[in-house]
């Protein structure tokens, strides 16, 4: 399975953090190291602009 796609559920929260690691064969150290790496690599998504309201 593309832990891509694990990630993603486990943010969606389909499955939990252990769940997550337990397919991955990750430990929460890795898996920590694994959130925040994916979290930056996708942080801008299909749209690199950022919209701001200020109120």
């Amino acid at each position: 399975m593309d832990k891509y796609k694990v990630i993603e559920a486990y943010r969606r929260g389909l499955i939990t953090l252990q769940e997550c690691g337990q397919i991955l064969g990750a430990e929460k150290q890795q898996l920590d190291d694994l959130l925040r790496a994916d979290h930056s690599r996708h942080s801008l998504g299909s749209n690199p602009f950022l919209m701001v309201d200020h109120f």
